[in-house]
């Protein structure tokens, strides 16, 4: 079905409020020490995203044997994030760092439902480069969260690990003070929503301190999961902002990740 003029627009304002894309990549794994794979999946549109594959050789990390698939947030790349993947693969955990469509050296334009394809191939991709039987984990910050919420809620995974991230795009939009802003919004990005679908543990994450995220938009996907059931390990991190939570938290982020990962993630 063809879109209308007014369905284009508001497309391309929600696409400008919620995408920040850059090109390139400013930094590589190596400059690290991370021992890298380069990767171009392919999604199912045929658009092809890239992707970093850092696998690691730790044999008796808190996270050895797992694999993680992180998503960044809505602006820059998966290269400003290289520093917790550094962590989480001397954790012992194997990384595939992932890009949407539009960012890094992708193709394409990024949207919701591109996000989506995007995260899938992803997870096809996750699951051909890790050894049989290994522990799979979604990770995702800010829009990253919801990409996330979203992957586990269509398919299986063994954990969620949620990091500054917000309930829907709707309630964003409605932070900015325009009238009816968040009636004109685009697209959905319903994490409440989403998380009626999910069957995995939770690691939540979320500064006191964030600034762009209000801190009770956690406290709401909490309380969604306590209300269903589901298995939740909340951190809130006193002071933390928007993207510093794991480094304001300090060596208590990895500790309460440690523990979730031992009491909630099926061994390997």
């Amino acid at each position: 079905m063809t879109r209308g003029p007014l369905q284009w627009l508001l497309q391309s304002i929600t696409n400008l409020f919620v995408f920040h894309p850059l090109r390139g990549q400013h930094t590589q794994p190596t400059q690290l020490g991370m021992e890298f794979s380069d990767l171009r999946l392919v999604a199912e549109d045929g658009v092809r995203t890239q992707a970093w594959w850092m696998p690691s050789a730790v044999s008796d990390g808190a996270l050895s044997g797992c694999t993680v698939i992180t998503f960044h947030g809505n602006g820059g790349t998966m290269a400003d994030r290289l520093d917790w993947c550094q962590r989480m693969v001397a954790e012992g955990a194997s990384v595939l760092a992932t890009e949407y469509r539009g960012y890094g050296e992708s193709e394409g334009r990024p949207s919701e439902s591109g996000c989506r394809l995007d995260a899938h191939a992803a997870l096809a991709e996750a699951r051909r480069l890790s050894a049989e039987g290994a522990p799979l984990l979604v990770h995702g910050r800010s829009l990253g969260g919801a990409v996330a919420i979203g992957l586990a809620a269509e398919a299986q995974v063994d954990g969620l690990i949620v990091e500054s991230t917000f309930t829907r795009v709707a309630d964003m939009a409605a932070l900015i003070g325009i009238p009816f802003a968040s009636a004109l919004v685009a697209y959905r990005f319903d994490s409440v929503a989403r998380l009626d679908d999910l069957d995995a543990p939770v690691f939540l994450v979320h500064g006191t301190g964030d600034t762009l995220i209000p801190f009770s938009m956690a406290e709401v996907l909490r309380d969604t999961l306590v209300a269903r059931g589901a298995p939740v390990t909340f951190l809130p991190v006193a002071g933390g902002e928007h993207n510093s939570t794991w480094q304001s938290a300090g060596e208590s982020y990895w500790e309460a990740l440690r523990h979730w990962r031992q009491d909630a993630v099926r061994p390997v």
